[in-house]
C-alpha cells in the first residue's frame, strides 16, 4: 500500500493512542504520536509535511481545545480532527466547540481507526507530484 500522509496524533491516553497509531498506519499512514499539546507542537513544527492533526479535547494541561486554537493560528490550512469521549463540554455540542476554535471535524470515542483513516482522506489533499 502506498504511503499516505503524515499525521500528527495527540492523545494523552497510551491505549487509545497506541490503537489508532495502529490502525492509521495500517491504512498507510506515518504516524507521528504525542501524550499532549506541547509535544504535538513540537512534531508540526519540526517534521515535514505533516498532513494533519488529529487531537483529545479532554488532556492534562494544554487542553485539546487550546490546542486547536493554537494550532489553527499557526497553521491555518493544516487539517484538524478533533476527538473525544464526551458529546458536551460545559453544555455545548462538543463538535460545535471544535469547529469554533478551528477543527475541520470531530469524532466522538468509541470509534474504528478505519473511520479516522476515511476521514482523513477527505481532509487531506494529495500530494502534488514534481
Amino acid at each position: 500500500m502506498p504511503e499516505r500522509a503524515r499525521i500528527c496524533l495527540v492523545d494523552d491516553d497510551i491505549f487509545v493512542r497506541d490503537a489508532l497509531s495502529l490502525g492509521l498506519s495500517d491504512a498507510g499512514y506515518q504516524v507521528f504520536a504525542a501524550p499532549g499539546a506541547a509535544a504535538g507542537f513540537d512534531i508540526i513544527a519540526h517534521r515535514e509535511h505533516i498532513g494533519a492533526l488529529i487531537t483529545d479535547m479532554n488532556m492534562p494541561g494544554t487542553g485539546g481545545a487550546q490546542f486547536i486554537s493554537e494550532a489553527r493560528a499557526r497553521w491555518p490550512k493544516l487539517p484538524i480532527v478533533a476527538i473525544s469521549g464526551a458529546a458536551s463540554i460545559n453544555g455545548r455540542a462538543t463538535a460545535d466547540v471544535a469547529a469554533e476554535l478551528g477543527a475541520n471535524a470531530t469524532l466522538l470515542k468509541p470509534f474504528r481507526a478505519r473511520q479516522l483513516a476515511e476521514l482523513l482522506d477527505r481532509l487531506i489533499e494529495p500530494p502534488t507530484q514534481t
